[in-house]
């Protein structure tokens, strides 16, 4: 699942704006959600660095059964960069090598399996364009059943 930061954040450069980023988001998870950690499984930053959240094998607060990967800032306002799209494209191909991902896993955005903004409207067009994309949720197709 794509997931997006949100709440008018701007995309990080580097990783000294990314890491504190990344600290904020984990600090906010645990203080005020009482999660046990960061929601996604993988953060891909506008410069196309991979941070890992809960890493391949911890399971995420979106969904159970799926692996989330989170754009990190606000995709309704900003455009992702090919940089940070090409990120998204090595970590899945990268876990389909590694056999992480099963080889016929279905990519969805979270905005496709509730009513969210996440991943932003300039990531989802991103997102439909990118192997395995399962068009589940959206019009004429099923509910998502992840």
């Amino acid at each position: 699942m794509i997931t997006h930061i949100g709440v008018q954040s701007r995309p990080c450069n580097n990783i000294y704006n990314c890491s504190i980023k990344m600290r904020t988001i984990q600090d906010s998870a645990i203080a005020e959600k009482k999660w046990d950690d960061l929601p996604a499984n993988f953060y891909v930053s506008n410069d196309g660095y991979i941070y890992v959240g809960r890493g391949w094998n911890t399971v995420n607060e979106y969904n159970h059964l799926s692996l989330a990967i989170c754009f990190m800032g606000d995709y309704v306002r900003y455009e992702p960069s090919p940089r940070q799209v090409e990120g998204v494209k090595y970590l899945l191909t990268y876990g389909l090598t590694r056999q992480f991902i099963d080889k016929n896993y279905k990519l969805v955005a979270h905005n496709q399996t509730q009513a969210t903004k996440s991943p932003g409207v300039n990531v989802y067009k991103e997102v439909v364009k990118l192997p395995h994309w399962y068009p589940c949720g959206t019009d004429g197709y099923p509910k998502c059943d992840i």
